[in-house]
């Protein structure tokens, strides 16, 4: 398994890379925290303990979470948000259906998308 992480994280940098932001508002309980996962092994494969670990920070005294990865020019995929503990253990996650990524027709590498949800 560690094998296969590290030939993804190798073949992801040599491959041209975009980088894909996600940024959302959501007020979370002390202790609490906001992570991506999606269908596709960057984002955890669904593994919650895998996906994305968003950072907060305020504006306009609004809560702001976001964080950054970087994926392939064609990347696409499924993912949804899940309010975490601090052993990101689920504590909330979306309901319904998953929101879907699939980057802009002649994105180039070294670009930023910002995903804003």
């Amino acid at each position: 398994m560690v094998n296969l992480n590290l030939g993804l994280l190798t073949q992801t940098k040599n491959l041209k890379s975009v980088t894909v932001s996600f940024r959302i508002p959501y007020y979370t309980q002390w202790g609490q925290h906001l992570l991506v996962c999606g269908s596709e092994p960057i984002l955890g494969a669904w593994n919650v303990k895998k996906g994305l670990l968003l950072s907060p920070y305020n504006q306009d005294g609004e809560l702001i979470w976001s964080g950054r990865i970087p994926v392939p020019a064609d990347f696409r995929c499924e993912y949804n948000y899940y309010v975490v503990d601090d052993e990101r253990n689920v504590l909330r996650w979306e309901v319904g259906n998953k929101r879907k990524l699939l980057l802009p027709e002649g994105v180039q590498s070294g670009h930023l998308v910002e995903l804003h949800d």
